[in-house]
């Protein structure tokens, strides 16, 4: 890992990092709901980082913002922004949600400890994005509302099996279909929980390659031809970067 130089750092201020990303980001400044975040240089990656004040974010006010779901969405929302609008001027690995160091010590020591994930990671999904289809049988709510790295990414399985759908029938039939046409499409997938959904029969974050985003739509709009005799409606959530492969640690 880099050994950085000597930086400037706002005093009394604790880091909110929100992504790593390729070097050409390095400088770059954005102000995303009057909160300016800005891409610092660390070694060959830069960081997408905000600096807050510190006693807002220390540990104990932490605790209390993560369960006060209105602010916990404005957190998700300044992430997925800052994220998205970046990742068009180059690569972005996006980081947990509220990933805060207190100073600027700690901050640096876990940019080391985390360099060599963060450069595989950034590598491995370069250029990638991931969508989210899901599939519902019957009356149901439409996927949306909540943010996306709280709807989505914090509740995906690491694991990219075929969702269990026990039972037989034309219904089931189509939706196992649908999930292998998918898959195969896809470079990697995530199932998302979807336990007391009424009407899911599953979702799944889909990584893809640039040209596979097209084909991947054009699956669905199959399916939901196919689909509609039975009942079954089917959601393509747009390219995003890559939150549900992020490996952890």
């Amino acid at each position: 890992a880099p050994q950085p130089g000597p930086r400037v750092y706002p005093a009394g201020r604790a880091a909110i990092v929100l992504g790593a990303c390729g070097p050409e980001l390095a400088g770059r400044r954005l102000a995303i709901e009057g909160r300016r975040v800005q891409a610092v240089r660390f070694g060959r990656l830069a960081l997408l980082i905000s600096f807050v004040d510190g006693a807002a974010y220390a540990p104990d006010e932490l605790d209390r913002l993560r369960g006060d779901a209105p602010r916990l969405g404005a957190e998700a929302r300044r992430l997925e922004s800052a994220v998205e609008r970046a990742r068009v001027h180059g690569a972005v690995l996006p980081l947990r949600l509220l990933t805060v160091y207190a100073h600027p010590e700690s901050l640096e020591e876990a940019a080391r400890e985390q360099y060599a994930r963060w450069s595989r990671g950034l590598a491995r999904l370069r250029g990638k994005s991931e969508c989210v289809v899901h599939l519902f049988a019957g009356p149901h709510a439409p996927p949306g509302g909540a943010p996306y790295v709280l709807r989505i990414a914090q509740k995906v399985s690491r694991t990219g099996r075929p969702p269990a759908l026990k039972g037989d029938g034309d219904v089931l039939e189509h939706a196992r279909r649908v999930w292998r046409e998918c898959a195969t499409i896809a470079t990697a997938t995530r199932r998302v929980a979807t336990a007391g959904e009424r009407g899911a029969l599953w979702s799944a974050a889909m990584l893809l390659e640039p040209p596979a985003v097209d084909a991947l739509a054009a699956a669905l709009e199959r399916s939901v031809v196919a689909g509609a005799p039975l009942g079954v409606s089917a959601y393509l959530e747009s390219p995003r970067a890559p939150y549900c492969f992020v490996a952890e640690r």
